[in-house]
């Protein structure tokens, strides 16, 4: 993989991995994992959005909403 940097960041990159004793590829691939250590896994679009409507599906408010809705929708040519 190449990885593109000003030289200000290489400079600093350089300096670091000197005073660490470490290779440039080793303190990146230590700052990356470091970087996406606390990040949450990617979540699917559709897996959440399904998780959210049986959260609120049986809610008697949303009844009222969705009737609302259903009364007011114009569904002509609808399939």
């Amino acid at each position: 993989m190449t990885l593109r940097v000003p030289r200000e960041v290489e400079r600093r990159i350089q300096q670091e991995a000197r005073r660490r004793k470490r290779t440039k590829s080793a303190l990146l691939r230590e700052v990356i994992e470091g970087a996406f250590a606390g990040a949450a896994a990617a979540v699917d679009p559709a897996a959440e959005a399904r998780r959210q409507s049986l959260l609120v599906s049986g809610r008697e408010s949303e009844k009222e909403a969705l009737r609302f809705i259903e009364g007011a929708a114009d569904v002509r040519g609808w399939r």
